[in-house]
């Protein structure tokens, strides 16, 4: 700053420097992945499609505490909707993820999470006549079943790694962190 020759524009350089600073310091905090993988089918009276699921994770600037959102599509929901009865389809899960930062050394970050949701399970209604999905098109009762399961992620710069496993299936997972 001794190049500076005025008071006024070294104060101005110096306030922009440590703002820049403080951006650099919060940047890198969210997380957003998708994710494929494998469903986990022991018999012949389960879903086998290819689960998927999207998820956004952030990390609170005043420690290393991460909470975040999933949605999966994955595990066995029994669908007797659309002239279907008892049919086998893809259930959808709605899971939030509470966790935290292992490493990060600026580059380099290393997140943990556990998944805690619902999944649902049954879709059931009166049939319809008219190729509504239910009779006089009111909506489809759906059930819910606990989903559980885990998260991690490896990141490097902004490409993020991951794996995400619950009782319905397990998934590589591929992000940015921005």
């Amino acid at each position: 700053m001794a190049v500076c020759k005025s008071f006024a524009i070294c104060v101005a350089l110096s306030m922009l420097s440590g703002q820049a600073f403080a951006q650099d310091a919060t940047a890198g905090l969210t997380t957003f992945y998708v994710g494929g993988g494998q469903a986990i089918t022991d018999d012949s009276q389960k879903n086998d499609s290819m689960p998927f699921s999207f998820g956004i994770m952030h990390q609170n600037p005043a420690n290393k505490f991460i909470i975040g959102l999933d949605i999966g599509f994955e595990g066995t929901m029994i669908d007797s909707t659309y002239y279907q009865d008892e049919a086998l389809s893809q259930g959808t899960s709605f899971n939030v993820l509470v966790g935290t930062n292992l490493i990060d050394n600026g580059g380099f970050k290393t997140d943990a999470a556990l998944l805690l949701g619902m999944r649902q399970s049954v879709v059931d209604c009166p049939d319809s006549y008219l190729g509504f999905a239910c009779y006089a098109d009111f909506d489809p009762d759906f059930e819910y079943e606990a989903n559980f399961g885990a998260v991690i992620t490896v990141s490097m710069n902004k490409t993020v790694l991951g794996l995400r496993a619950t009782g319905e299936s397990t998934q590589l997972l591929l992000g940015l962190r921005f």
